[in-house]
């Protein structure tokens, strides 16, 4: 019997979620900050595109809490604090692009030589595929150990 997990979205998941949750560990402990600070779940998943960029509409479709967070067109429904006024605010998110650079933020000023340089590069890209928002896209466990990451660093 398959593990089942219930995520943010309230869309079932099975070890594909792990994936994920090993990428976000590997990333804080590299790092030493949290990838996906969030205060709520709707603040989680407004970080979630910063990365990634929109949901699917398919996923968004599906998922058991998508009337709190996402509008009839699947566009995010972003519940914040107006800052001047203090009063709750929804702003709607439409054509999400990511905002963040992994990339960036993994080299976080370090100088790398050509070598460092190439295994952040094929990290990040490990990690991408391990963060895909549709768990169906997501990189398989299998995949991922047979990633370049490993495969070409591993002598």
């Amino acid at each position: 019997m398959s593990k089942i997990f219930i995520s943010v979205l309230g869309v079932r998941h099975d070890y594909a979620i792990d994936l994920w949750s090993v990428a976000v560990t590997l990333y804080e402990v590299y790092t030493g900050k949290i990838m996906f600070p969030g205060r709520s779940n709707n603040h989680m998943l407004k970080l979630f595109t910063d990365v990634k960029g929109k949901y699917p509409n398919r996923l968004v479709r599906k998922s058991q809490f998508k009337d709190q967070h996402f509008d009839v067109n699947c566009n995010l429904l972003y519940h914040e604090v107006d800052k001047v006024t203090q009063r709750d605010k929804i702003t709607v998110l439409a054509n999400l692009k990511p905002t963040r650079d992994l990339e960036s933020e993994l080299i976080a000023g370090q100088r790398l030589n050509r070598d460092q340089l190439e295994q952040v590069q094929s990290f990040r890209n490990l990690m991408d595929g391990m963060i895909a928002l549709d768990p169906n896209k997501r990189i398989t466990c299998t995949e991922a150990l047979k990633h370049p990451f490993f495969t070409l660093h591993i002598k």
